[in-house]
C-alpha cells in the first residue's frame, strides 16, 4: 500500500511517502506562510524521486485543523482532488493529535490573539475536548496534566521548543482512523468558529 501523508495546517509544511508501513521519503519544513506555492512541487519531488504516479496512492492521510485558515485547506483540497480522479482512502487526523502521535501528552497550537489550541492526548486518544484557551491559563491548565509532556508549539506558553516528526505521527495515528466515507463534506476543523458560538450564547 502507498500512503501519502500531508499536513498544511500550522507552522510546517510536511509531505511524507509510506509505502508498507515503511517511510520511502519525508520533508518536513518550517513554512506556514509557503505551503500552497509549495506543497504540490513537494509531492511531485517525492513521486518522481521513487519513480510513483500520483494514482498509485491508496491512501491520503491530512490534518483537518485547527490551524491556519488558509493552511487547513491546502492539503484537504488536494485530497478533495484526488478521490475525484482515483479511488484513494482518505482518513483525515486532528492537528492537536499530530503533534501528540500515540505519547501521553498536551499538544498546544498557537491560536493567535494571546490564546492557543490544547488538548490532552494518551494513546492516540484525546482525553478532554479540543478548546481554545487563552495563553495566561496554560499554567492552570497544565495543573491537572503535571505527568504529560507538552509538544508542538511550546515556546508561545513559555516551554522549551521541541521537535516533532509529524509524518511519523500521523502514520501511526491512520492506522487507528477510519476512512472518511463522504470526502465532500469534509471540512476544517475551525475550534475559533465554536467559542465564537459559545460567546453569542
Amino acid at each position: 500500500m502507498l500512503q501519502l501523508i500531508m499536513d498544511t495546517s500550522n507552522q510546517y509544511l510536511m509531505v511524507a511517502l509510506y509505502e508498507d508501513d515503511q517511510c520511502l521519503s519525508s520533508l518536513q519544513e518550517m513554512g506556514s506562510k509557503r505551503q500552497s506555492e509549495n506543497a504540490i512541487p513537494y509531492l511531485q519531488k517525492l513521486l518522481e524521486k521513487h519513480q510513483k504516479e500520483l494514482l498509485d496512492i491508496d491512501e491520503m492521510v491530512i490534518t483537518l485543523g485547527p490551524g491556519s485558515y488558509t493552511g487547513e485547506r491546502v492539503a484537504l483540497t488536494i485530497a478533495k482532488t484526488l478521490s475525484v480522479i482515483s479511488s484513494v482512502h482518505i482518513k483525515a487526523i486532528s492537528s492537536l493529535a499530530a503533534y501528540a502521535g500515540l505519547q501521553k501528552c498536551v499538544s498546544v497550537i498557537d491560536a493567535r490573539s494571546q490564546k492557543v489550541f490544547v488538548c490532552a492526548y494518551e494513546n492516540g486518544q484525546a482525553v478532554i475536548p479540543e478548546q481554545m484557551i487563552d495563553m495566561q491559563q496554560f499554567p492552570q491548565f497544565m495543573q491537572d496534566y503535571s505527568d504529560f509532556q507538552v509538544a508542538g508549539q511550546n515556546e508561545v506558553v513559555g516551554y522549551e521548543p521541541n521537535t516533532v516528526d509529524l509524518a511519523k505521527n500521523l502514520h501511526e495515528l491512520a492506522k487507528q482512523t477510519s476512512i472518511v466515507q463522504n470526502v465532500d463534506a469534509l471540512v476544517p476543523r475551525y475550534l475559533k468558529d465554536v467559542e465564537a458560538k459559545k460567546i453569542c450564547l
